[in-house]
This record gives C-alpha cells, structure tokens and sequence, in this order.
C-alpha cells in the first residue's frame, strides 16, 4: 500500500466470522489507510460494510 495516490483505494473481503475483528479497526484509521471493506455471507452474498 505504497500508493500516493488519492484515488488508490484497497480492499479487504472478509467471511462474515471476521467482521467483528475488522470492525475493531476505527473506522478513521481504515479512512486514513483508503481500506474498503466488503464482506461475504455464508450464502454468498458480498456487502460492502460502511461506517
């Protein structure tokens, strides 16, 4: 994560068993490190989690 770049965004897809883990991160720190996180459900679906 060594872009610059303002409009570099990342993401991280988690099953839904880590989501409480992710959510430990502050919500600022994922903003300041351009984190997006997404999440998949046991029946597949993908959902991006917002703040």
């Amino acid at each position: 994560m060594t872009s610059q770049e303002s409009k570099t965004r990342y993401a991280l897809v988690v099953p839904s068993l880590s989501v409480k883990a992710i959510e430990r991160v502050p919500v600022h720190i994922r903003g300041l490190l351009r984190i997006d996180v997404y999440e998949v459900t046991d029946d597949d679906l993908v959902r991006r989690l917002v703040a």
